[in-house]
């Protein structure tokens, strides 16, 4: 549910299968999701979906500890400087993430203004 709407039915599970593979989150140094995203468009497939939200990429790949080095590397040559990244499964805020375009944590900051 988004702003009161439903975007998408399923058990947890299910949603979370959608998302095949591993989400690697990175917190960038400055938002630079235009160079980012020119820098993992020349992957070849090594990254399936791209979304900001703000400083923060997050990338969905087939094999998160295959895929890291390689997209590491890629931000690295194009001068984007990252703080901190995680490997992760898909979570139910990924599967949010994916359908409304913002974190549960966005959502409750918009809900409550």
């Amino acid at each position: 549910i988004d702003q009161g709407r439903v975007v998408v039915e399923g058990t947890p599970e299910q949603l979370k299968q959608e998302l095949h593979g591993d989400t690697i989150q990175f917190e960038l140094e400055n938002d630079a999701s235009g160079d980012a995203r020119s820098a993992l468009g020349q992957l070849n497939g090594t990254v399936r979906e791209v979304a900001f939200d703000g400083r923060v990429l997050r990338a969905r790949v087939e094999n998160g500890a295959t895929a890291l080095p390689i997209i590491m590397s890629a931000l690295e040559g194009a001068g984007i400087g990252m703080i901190s990244v995680t490997v992760a499964r898909p979570s139910l805020d990924d599967v949010y993430f994916r359908y409304s375009g913002k974190t549960f944590a966005r959502a409750q900051e918009e809900g409550s203004r």
